[in-house]
């Protein structure tokens, strides 16, 4: 019995994962998610705000993409980072309980949001539109 006991003990120990990204937001630190450099070039060239619905002047509010809403922060950071490799957005994760919300792009006209989320359509990544402000 006490071969098989630390036979356990060894093996636990063998295996012990590293922490993770949820661990170090329990310690207090700040999460950074590690990208490939890739993903890092085309979301730092990015603002989360294009220039033409900041600068429009016929503007009915701000809307956005929403792209999912994920129960588990780590997925949704995941995720995030795939959306933004697919779409070239910025993707914001906006928690509104209990969900995590994957959010991107931004225009000053429902239209126009609509239209970019057809056309996202047709490469296979769903979206609809949200009204932010």
């Amino acid at each position: 019995m006490r071969k098989i006991l630390f036979a356990l003990c060894l093996c636990t120990v063998a295996f012990a994962a590293e922490p993770t990204d949820l661990d170090t937001l329990f310690r207090g630190r700040e999460y950074k998610p590690a990208l490939s450099a890739s993903l890092r070039d085309s979301v730092k060239n990015e603002s989360a705000v294009p220039k033409a619905a900041a600068k429009s002047s016929k503007s009915d509010g701000y809307y956005m993409l929403q792209f999912e809403s994920v129960a588990d922060f780590d997925a949704a950071q995941r995720r995030r980072a795939q959306l933004s490799a697919s779409t070239g957005y910025s993707i914001q994760v906006v928690f509104d309980a209990p969900f995590y919300k994957l959010r991107g792009g931004g225009w000053g006209s429902k239209k126009a949001a609509e239209d970019k989320a057809r056309e996202l359509s047709a490469y296979n990544i769903t979206a609809f539109v949200v009204k932010v402000k």
